[in-house]
């Protein structure tokens, strides 16, 4: 069984700048600046048919180009720890392909999330021992992050696979996002393992 899941790939030199923002300081694991992305939908487990049926459903999708700019920091908190993330400011074409692949996936039988759909990139986990100030200081002080925004030009699924050392990424397919004065094209361009 794969774990898989949706996303948009964020630019090297921004993954880079931000998860170098992250605080160096015990118990907290910057993320890999490779994996760092805006996760559309986690899908967990799937199986061999599965995972047919979503890259059929997700074929199935037009959706447009957009921009994405990182408006402020921020963090999750819960009984494992804390997550510290980049927002990412509201975006009318990231909303419409996010329904989208909510909708394709509810064709394929796979029930919608339940949690809201928050735009971020998860830039750190943080175990419960991380001073709770420490984090308050680092969201505190990045209210107003910003870097140059960049443009999505298409979403990926990825299979997460797990090992000692963490977990890696690797694409299994990907759809191409239009550009607006652009005509519908074919949308998934398998990539082997």
């Amino acid at each position: 069984m794969d774990r898989l899941f949706i996303a948009v790939e964020s630019p090297r030199a921004v993954a880079a700048h931000l998860v170098g923002l992250v605080p160096a300081a015990s118990g907290i694991r910057p993320t890999p600046v490779a994996q760092v992305h805006l996760t559309l939908r986690f899908l967990g487990e799937c199986d061999a048919e599965q995972a047919g049926r979503i890259t059929a459903a997700l074929d199935t999708i037009r959706a447009e180009e957009f921009t994405l700019r990182v408006a402020g920091a921020g963090r999750f908190r819960g009984q494992q720890g804390s997550v510290l993330w980049a927002g990412l400011a509201p975006c009318l074409a990231l909303d419409a392909l996010y329904a989208a692949v909510t909708d394709a996936l509810k064709s394929a039988g796979i029930a919608p999330e339940r949690r809201h759909f928050r735009a971020h990139l998860t830039l750190a986990r943080c175990r419960p021992t991380v001073p709770d100030a420490l984090l308050r200081d680092w969201v505190a002080a990045h209210r107003e992050l910003a870097v140059p925004p960049w443009q999505a030009h298409r979403f990926v699924l990825f299979e997460s696979r797990l090992d000692q050392q963490g977990a890696t990424h690797a694409v299994t397919g990907t759809w191409p996002l239009i550009a607006p004065d652009d005509a519908p094209t074919t949308a998934s361009v398998p990539v082997s393992a």
